[in-house]
């Protein structure tokens, strides 16, 4: 009789170099994909960032219908008086009402300070105030809501350096107003045209919790007793959107050189060079046009439009679309 003998048939498994390859393949796909999906999450986050400033325009649009003015950029220059001013109010607690935030503008009891218990609303996050590309700012240690974005006040680049020029004898032709000015100008006061200048500019990554350069008793009306429920000699927080001094001037940095960059400036490294750290006023983010956008920062001109404005714009330009009636004719930018 004939014995069949079965024959066994061995099941190969994988080596261990051809798993290690096909571990390495995978991780390299991933190297290859991971900047494609950042990149597509930052420009969803720049969209956010442009569609908030875009509602902020039509808030101020519609203040200004209403009110015959602009709301106040928060602190200005009065020209006739040479003397710059903290105003009572920020531009941001002025817009609630347009920005779908009037129960919360309803709770402000807006003959008292921001800071004063009975304007605890202030604490509130306002997602619309906020770019949701700067991951750089802190919260805030007493829990009040911050902005990423700045009013202009004025621009004070002197017209011949392009270095800051202050609101100083003889150097007052240095220093223009800007389209909501200190006490909310008309629209028809932006004599240059609306389309043509910067009503508020990003100011994204300010340092939290850092105070600012003026002590809460400039504010307008504080040496009458506005200023209640301050603690004495307490200076400004420009992060908070409550706080006035959420928008500011234009000057450029203190470190600024003839020709230098005014939009993102001294940007690297993270905090600033220790020529420029961010905690100085006017470096950086501070009280400055910044971004933590490639390339520029967003700008919402007078007429509702938003522009993304090169960082590597010309101090010129910078200048005459941060006035509102300097009568400097500006070109493409």
């Amino acid at each position: 009789m004939t014995q069949k003998v079965a024959s066994v048939r061995r099941q190969r498994g994988f080596t261990l170099i051809e798993l290690l390859v096909v571990i390495a393949i995978i991780a390299v796909l991933i190297a290859l994909l991971l900047p494609a999906v950042q990149q597509a999450r930052e420009a969803a986050r720049r969209t956010q960032c442009k569609n908030n400033m875009k509602q902020l325009g039509l808030a101020a649009m519609n203040y200004e219908s209403t009110h015959k003015r602009f709301p106040t950029s928060g602190k200005g220059v009065d020209l006739g008086q040479v003397v710059q001013y903290m105003f009572p109010q920020s531009f941001f607690t002025m817009i609630l009402p347009y920005t779908d935030q009037a129960p919360l503008y309803a709770q402000l009891n807006l003959s008292l300070h921001y800071s004063n218990a009975a304007n605890n609303a202030t604490q509130t996050k306002i997602t619309a105030f906020l770019c949701p590309s700067n991951a750089n700012t802190v919260p805030d240690t007493q829990g009040y809501g911050y902005t990423d974005y700045m009013p202009v006040a004025f621009v004070d680049i002197d017209p011949v350096t392009g270095i800051r020029n202050q609101l100083v004898a003889p150097n007052l032709n240095a220093t223009v107003d800007s389209l909501f000015g200190l006490y909310g100008n008309p629209i028809a006061a932006a004599t240059d045209g609306t389309s043509t200048t910067v009503a508020i500019f990003e100011s994204a990554g300010r340092i939290g919790n850092d105070p600012g350069k003026y002590v809460q008793a400039n504010y307008l009306g504080g040496a009458n007793g506005w200023n209640s429920g301050q603690l004495p000699g307490n200076k400004t927080q420009p992060d908070r959107w409550a706080d006035s001094d959420s928008g500011a001037g234009v000057s450029g940095p203190p470190n600024a050189v003839v020709g230098g960059q005014i939009i993102n400036q001294n940007k690297i490294p993270l905090g600033g060079p220790a020529s420029c750290p961010w905690t100085t006023n006017n470096c950086g983010p501070n009280n400055e046009p910044f971004s933590t956008h490639i390339g520029g920062a967003h700008a919402l001109m007078g007429d509702g439009t938003v522009r993304f404005v090169s960082e590597n714009t010309d101090w010129h330009v910078i200048r005459a679309i941060c006035g509102r009636n300097d009568a400097t004719v500006v070109g493409d930018f």
